[in-house]
């Protein structure tokens, strides 16, 4: 099995956007002028800050267009199985107050949103600092956005070690979504928008994702709820976990909720 290595990426600079500059000067990417085929490439398309593999796949965050539009119409319908497994209705109900969640798997950050949608303070953290970028590029946009400004000032982003900044904050509720191995029966665009993740991510492990899990534990929280496709095994903490184990169904996704105590 060949050994994953990150990709290396070219920044495009634009006259027309001088400040990309320095966020390409502070990620330490060589720069050019002019795309060109079959290498990884950042730049800003059409005023949004994007990722383009050598295959020509595409990939920025858009937090008011789109999905994320149509995920803020299904923030009290759809997205019933993510706030039970949050326990939303339940923490309101006992501090009157919606609980601060820490979202420590950032990746192109839907369900976070999704979660400040439901009025919810969210940290959300992602380490690797090309996605990153992208996920403050689409949060700056959002709060330029007279519908969106409000949610997406709810989320205050991270670019750091997950299982590092956990031990430093403080949440009521922390969610996780490793990543998964890809299941080719899913949509394309999920697909597409997988593959660019994994490529800069790198492969999946599990074992990086226990001790994650283990972090969570540590953490002040009660909660920690953890996705998973449907089918999939359930993520085994470091050491043995003695709280209660639930889990909430959907469609195609498992929640799996570890309380330390009954909440």
């Amino acid at each position: 099995m060949s050994i994953w290595t990150p990709p290396v990426i070219t920044a495009i600079a634009s006259s027309d956007y001088p400040a990309d500059n320095t966020l390409f000067s502070t990620l330490t990417l060589p720069l050019d002028t002019a795309s060109a085929e079959n290498r990884w490439q950042l730049e800003r398309l059409s005023g949004v800050l994007s990722i383009q593999s050598p295959e020509g796949l595409t990939q920025s965050v858009d937090f008011v267009g789109g999905k994320s539009r149509h995920r803020s119409r299904e923030a009290g319908h759809g997205a019933a199985p993510l706030k039970k497994a949050l326990g939303i209705s339940t923490f309101e109900k006992r501090h009157a107050r919606k609980p601060r969640i820490i979202d420590a798997t950032g990746g192109w950050g839907q369900d976070a949103w999704l979660m400040a949608l439901m009025e919810c303070e969210v940290t959300l953290i992602e380490k690797n600092p090309i996605v990153h970028a992208l996920l403050a590029d689409a949060l700056a946009r959002a709060k330029l956005d007279g519908q969106c400004s409000d949610v997406a000032r709810r989320i205050s982003l991270h670019n750091d070690d997950a299982c590092n900044l956990l031990a430093q904050l403080s949440a009521d509720v922390i969610y996780l979504d490793p990543m998964y191995p890809h299941r080719a029966r899913k949509k394309a665009d999920s697909k597409k928008s997988m593959q660019i993740l994994q490529s800069l991510l790198g492969p999946v492990d599990d074992i990086l994702s226990r001790h994650l899990l283990e972090a969570a534990i540590k953490n002040g929280a009660t909660r920690i709820v953890v996705k998973r496709p449907k089918g999939a095994t359930v993520l085994e903490p470091m050491s043995t976990f003695s709280g209660q184990l639930i889990d909430i169904q959907s469609p195609n996704t498992r929640y799996d909720v570890y309380l330390k105590h009954t909440d």
